[in-house]
């Protein structure tokens, strides 16, 4: 036996209402709106364009100077006369202070340099120590040791 189906006689057109679509839309937009920054991100971008000056001759921008290399520092920490003496790269300093302010000068223009102490085996460990602290006073952070083989 067959069952009657229940939707038999009662055939309606199938109807989409909008309303409750367009009212999600709607909050999504303006939820979108309020999240969203409107400020314009600034970025420096390079550029071929070049500044003419009064002459009407026109310069590049100004580029950043060249990167100066240096060669190694190297300190020469030497013992004559129960007294140390020093060198930085093969000039005579009469003080471990003139050392300090030689180190300083080339601090000022670039700390990442390699320094290298190089101690006689004559010199006590509390000398090449002294010109260690000078050395990192100056601002040197690369600082090596050098052995005699």
């Amino acid at each position: 036996m067959k069952r009657p189906s229940i939707f038999n006689g009662t055939r309606r057109e199938l109807e989409i209402k909008m309303t409750p679509m367009i009212d999600v839309v709607f909050l999504l937009l303006v939820f979108f709106v309020w999240t969203a920054s409107f400020q314009a991100i600034e970025y420096l971008l390079p550029s071929s364009l070049s500044q003419k000056q009064g002459t009407g001759q026109t310069t590049n921008p100004a580029e950043p100077p060249p990167e100066v290399e240096f060669e190694d520092i190297v300190i020469r920490i030497t013992f004559f006369d129960n007294r140390p003496a020093w060198s930085v790269n093969g000039q005579p300093a009469a003080s471990l202070s003139e050392v300090h302010d030689r180190l300083a000068l080339v601090a000022d223009i670039k700390t990442d340099s390699p320094v290298i102490l190089h101690p006689d085996e004559s010199v006590p460990v509390g000398d090449v120590i002294d010109v260690y602290d000078a050395t990192r006073l100056a601002g040197f952070s690369q600082i090596q040791f050098a052995i005699a083989e």
